[in-house]
């Protein structure tokens, strides 16, 4: 089961992906969080296992390694391979949270006039399709803000995307743009998910502007999740967010058909 969160900036997909990421590692499940977001803020939300030790390297420091795999030299700067081997690359540039689950950070970051994204877009797309299904049952990729990996069909393959939006009309027009792109890249399913919500007026009022596209959840405003984050903390993933959290992952498990093959006991989990 593979699900991009994405959104526009400042929304909390990255705190949405983290929250889905630790739930189904709470079900006992193999779970690899990717994060692609040039910000790269993935790590300061999960329970990493070496929360105290080095920081956790991005792939795109890599340079040379990547440059040879896509091919690249001083010679044909503009031409690479579109299908590099990546196969060992998620295995030996990851973290580990949660008890060894894995969250590779792809830290693609550029500054003014230093040129598009499609080498390393291409390396993206290569990872998502070699991932081994037996090693990793869940993989949630935090996307970067905007609509950059759908529109260059980076994401292309996966099983649903996450729309996360906040009230308010631009965020409804984003996540409409969101849902077209993901249309074309023929992506089963497209999920509109309210975060920080402080009241109904504000959940019907989003409603109206989404029309006939229905809520698939909507997550309050939490202050232990705002208070987490100025504290650098883990949130509690309790109260009605909590609540609101598992019953959206419990759909999207549902939808995508997503019936484990194992599972781990080591919590006493069973389907």
């Amino acid at each position: 089961m593979k699900i991009a969160v994405t959104g526009k900036g400042g929304v909390g997909k990255t705190t949405l992906c983290a929250a889905l990421s630790r739930h189904f590692a709470a079900l006992g499940l193999p779970v690899l969080a990717v994060d692609a977001d040039p910000d790269a803020n993935l790590a300061s939300a999960l329970p990493l296992d070496d929360r105290e030790g080095r920081e956790i390297a991005p792939l795109a420091s890599q340079k040379e390694l990547l440059r040879a795999r896509l091919g690249l030299s001083n010679h044909n700067e503009g031409f690479f391979q579109l299908n590099p081997d990546v196969s060992d690359l998620i295995e030996r540039f990851s973290a580990t949270w949660g008890g060894g689950r894995r969250l590779l950070s792809l830290g693609w970051n550029k500054g003014g006039g230093e040129g598009c994204y499609c080498a390393e877009n291409a390396i993206l797309r290569r990872l998502l399709q070699a991932i081994p299904q037996e090693d990793h049952a869940v993989v949630l990729i935090d996307s970067e803000a905007g609509l950059e990996h759908l529109s260059r069909g980076t994401v292309e393959g996966i099983d649903a995307v996450v729309a996360v939006l906040e009230p308010g009309r631009r965020s409804i027009q984003s996540a409409f743009d969101i849902r077209q792109l993901a249309r074309e890249l023929r992506i089963p399913r497209i999920y509109p998910v309210l975060n920080g919500i402080r009241d109904g007026q504000e959940t019907r009022q989003v409603e109206a502007g989404l029309g006939d596209w229905k809520l698939a959840a909507v997550l309050p405003e939490d202050g232990t999740i705002r208070r987490a984050d100025l504290e650098g903390t883990l949130p509690p993933l309790t109260g009605d967010y909590g609540r609101n959290l598992r019953s959206f992952a419990q759909r999207l498990m549902e939808d995508c058909h997503f019936v484990p093959t194992s599972w781990s006991t080591a919590e006493g989990v069973h389907p």
